[in-house]
């Protein structure tokens, strides 16, 4: 079918078919070292699951969602952006942040745009550094861990701040891309 729009021929089977040729994948951005959780933890929006998890407490460590069969949209990232150092969440159009770029900073999210602040890198040794000072890793607080009220066995979640890399970390340190 063709049609006809402000002077231009549009062929939208085919706009329709590259559409669906560019849809992104979605992928979890997940800790290679389980720790303690044989689930394994997963960057989190934190407070809530899915659809209704609000964007003002910023990431977190959770459990992984991906034993369900899927991706929850809490969780899910945008993977054609990672190459880029954009760490989008597709469905709440959001981007992983830090409100300042020093050790201890907390990982926010706020609307994507192209500001230092939101601009990471996953290395090849699986650490995710900041841009404007790749020697501070995003890290699962080794020490702060609680409990969720859901889930079998129960969810478990750990803060995660901007903290200098270090191998010391590294089961805190080094993430990976995970595809179903």
């Amino acid at each position: 079918m063709t049609k006809l729009i402000t002077g231009c021929t549009v062929n939208l089977a085919a706009l329709m078919l590259l559409a669906t040729a560019h849809a992104s994948e979605l992928v979890e951005i997940r800790l290679i070292d389980d720790i303690d959780e044989a689930r394994g933890y997963c960057l989190d929006i934190a407070g809530g699951r899915g659809t209704s998890a609000p964007l003002d407490k910023g990431l977190q460590a959770h459990t992984c969602y991906d034993y369900t069969g899927g991706l929850l949209e809490d969780q899910s990232f945008e993977a054609t952006l990672l190459e880029d150092g954009t760490f989008k969440i597709p469905y709440f159009d959001v981007c992983m942040s830090v409100p300042a770029i020093e050790p201890g900073a907390a990982i926010t999210l706020s609307p994507c745009a192209a500001v230092e602040t939101q601009m990471f890198s996953l290395k090849d040794n699986g650490n995710i550094v900041i841009s404007g000072d790749t020697e501070l890793c995003v890290t699962t607080s080794s020490t702060q861990k609680r409990e969720g009220r859901g889930g079998t066995p129960v969810h478990v979640m750990r803060p995660l701040s901007l903290q200098p890399c270090s191998d010391e970390k590294k089961a805190y340190q080094a993430w990976t891309v995970f595809r179903i």
